[in-house]
């Protein structure tokens, strides 16, 4: 399967693609400037590979949690994108796709905290075996460092920027070893490995962006 798959829910601009099994990618920390640097960096992969995007058979990105406007960056490119080629779409988690990263060729559980700004982070723990999409095992949420829930393991690998803002608070919430992978933020190679694993795939219509901060907002309304 051909596959290109672009994130830019972080700080981190990243576009990969495997065409024939062969892999081009690129990736930049900008902060911000990512919809001038994006399509430059797809027509460099595709160019790098030989091959045009009529040759692709999906398209996959990080659907988030991340940026708001990062986030909604990536999802309106593929849309369009994948809209024009007439090929379906694969929305990958930035959390699940950092914990891939982290632990694809041995296998652990990895806890991902991406720094989510205001004191809090987008969190989640997944277990990694490889050659299978990771597994969910602590439901991605958005919270202070100090409410994310205790990890019933003897260590985890831990992966994001999360780590680096607040590693004592957030050691001392999940409670058990932790095992830095030295994965920072999101990748788009390691979205577009998930995609070729198996990721579900939608038509691009359907595709949505996931900020989570949304749900704490909504949960609030509903309680007041």
């Amino acid at each position: 399967m051909n596959v290109l798959a672009i994130d830019t829910a972080t700080e981190a601009c990243s576009v990969a693609a495997s065409i024939g099994g062969v892999w081009a990618e690129r990736f930049v920390e900008l902060g911000r400037g990512h919809t001038d640097a994006l399509m430059p960096m797809i027509h460099a992969v595709m160019a790098e590979l030989e091959a045009d995007l009529g040759v692709l058979d999906c398209i996959a990105v990080g659907r988030g949690p991340g940026a708001f406007t990062g986030v909604r960056i990536g999802v309106a490119c593929v849309q369009g994108l994948a809209h024009g080629l007439n090929v379906p779409v694969v929305p990958v988690s930035n959390l699940a796709a950092m914990a891939w990263e982290a632990a694809s060729e041995q296998g652990a559980w990895v806890a991902v905290a991406i720094d989510a700004r205001a004191g809090g982070v987008y969190f989640g723990a997944y277990a990694v075996t490889p050659r299978a999409l990771p597994e969910c095992v602590v439901a991605e949420r958005v919270c202070p460092p100090d409410a994310v829930p205790a990890l019933d393991q003897r260590s985890v690998l831990t992966a994001g920027t999360g780590w680096s803002r607040h590693p004592e608070v957030l050691g001392a919430a999940v409670g058990c070893e932790q095992v830095d992978s030295g994965v920072r933020l999101p990748s788009a190679r390691a979205i577009a490995e998930l995609a070729l694993l198996g990721a579900a795939q939608l038509p691009a219509s359907e595709l949505e962006p996931v900020y989570l901060r949304d749900q704490v907002v909504h949960s609030s309304a509903r309680k007041a």
